[in-house]
């Protein structure tokens, strides 16, 4: 990292940060440290970007934060833990020990590393929310080339989207929790001891459902906080930092930040499934389908009748199945459903990415926006649950096993056999 002040390389560094290209203007990436460091890697170091990644989500931290981290990374270092830079600059950020940054060994640790920029950048960007990631990352920094970073947002969300989350979770009938990151590896123990009967996903956060608790971590190894207790716990949801269950009652309560209160009830009771994505809160209740943008919202009821029997929501995307197993889906709070999207038989909804998917008399089908044409994913009617990820993930049971594969038309693999899983979950 450098300070304000230009040092004997900034004219240099200016001349050669800007090409003239068909009478355009155009800033050059990633020169912070060439001036010092006998060479830099073109490409970024994927243990690196993945620690990087992982700091920033342990943190919650947001997109555009997480976008900073990133872009500070590529201009300052090409995502490289540097042992060279201007001045006494080190590490992926460019940290200096003169300014305050760490010791050079602390600096040397990416996770160190990027906890302080992070923490930093958070701050920055609750004293600025009109700020971009670049000028996040800028007064962050100080750097004497402020217009870089915005320069790498490309690359940088390029870096992100190669070290996002693949997390594949699973309850067995015991009610133990294993959670795994990638596809292609080992299951850890248990995460717990046993009696959950649900488990949800999202960021870095676990959350799981026992008969009268809700439990939730920031990561497969890190400390289990107790959110909510009570007799008859009837269904728990995350996404992003908002939490939110239903208790025995039916009543739904929300609240953002794992360790900031619990709202009142936002409802009168009778809820018996809660889920939230990108700002909505939606419940089925009383055989209907109410949602509300926000915990302060007004609520306004999407499908009524008394017979929906699941609901879903991605985005501006609200789907529900009415108990003649009808699916609907809908874009937008306030348009009119179109018709019914299948035969009827359907069971379970879920939405995710532009895809639709429902488990429909023991199979799994799913299409690609609500025009589309259904795909056969999983047939034979053993398939009694089906689960959605970013990506183009698909995961389901079948006969108490957990398959699931990216993309519709290629093998599903065998993430967990034996019969004994009752409940699955995909963050990817």
């Amino acid at each position: 990292m450098k300070e304000p002040k230009l040092s004997k390389f900034s004219s240099l560094r200016r001349l050669l940060a800007l090409v003239v290209m068909a009478g355009a203007l155009v800033a050059l990436p990633a020169m912070s440290a060439q001036a010092d460091c006998p060479s830099i890697p073109p490409d970024g170091d994927l243990a690196v970007t993945q620690i990087v990644y992982q700091v920033g989500t342990e943190l919650a931290v947001s997109d555009k934060v997480m976008l900073a981290g990133f872009e500070t990374g590529w201009v300052e270092s090409r995502m490289n833990n540097l042992d060279c830079g201007d001045q006494d600059s080190l590490g992926v950020f460019q940290q200096r020990p003169s300014q305050g940054w760490g010791t050079p060994e602390q600096i040397r640790d990416v996770r160190f590393a990027s906890n302080s920029f992070f923490t930093r950048a958070k701050n920055s960007d609750a004293a600025h929310p009109g700020f971009t990631a670049g000028q996040i990352a800028q007064d962050v920094q100080r750097s004497a080339h402020p217009d870089r970073y915005d320069a790498a947002e490309g690359k940088a969300r390029s870096m992100m989207a190669e070290v996002a989350i693949q997390r594949f979770a699973f309850v067995n009938t015991a009610g133990q929790v294993f959670a795994k990151d990638g596809a292609y590896s080992p299951w850890p123990g248990a995460l717990n001891g046993g009696g959950a009967s649900k488990a949800v996903l999202s960021g870095q956060w676990i959350g799981i459902m026992t008969g009268d608790t809700f439990w939730a971590k920031s990561g497969i190894n890190g400390g289990w906080k107790l959110m909510a207790q009570g007799a008859g716990m009837r269904d728990i949801a995350i996404d992003g930092e908002r939490f939110a269950f239903v208790n025995s009652a039916g009543q739904v309560l929300v609240k953002d930040g794992a360790d900031s209160p619990w709202s009142t009830p936002i409802n009168g009771g009778a809820a018996t499934k809660v889920v939230l994505d990108d700002g909505w809160i939606g419940v089925l209740q009383g055989g209907g389908f109410l949602a509300k943008f926000g915990i302060f919202g007004g609520w306004k009821t999407l499908a009524g009748g008394g017979d929906v029997v699941d609901i879903a929501i991605d985005g501006n995307r609200f789907a529900f199945v009415n108990s003649g197993g009808f699916a609907f889906a809908k874009d937008g709070a306030d348009s009119p459903w179109p018709g019914a999207l299948n035969g009827g038989g359907a069971t379970r909804i879920e939405l995710e990415s532009g895809w639709i998917g429902v488990l429909q008399g023991g199979s799994f089908l799913a299409k690609f926006d609500i025009f589309g044409t259904w795909k056969v994913l999983a047939d034979g009617g053993g398939v009694t649950d089906i689960a959605l990820g970013r990506g183009g993930w698909f995961g389901f049971i079948g006969s108490g096993s957990f398959f699931a594969k990216q993309g519709t038309d290629t093998n599903w693999l065998p993430m967990a056999s034996g019969g004994q899983v009752r409940d699955l979950a995909l963050e990817t």
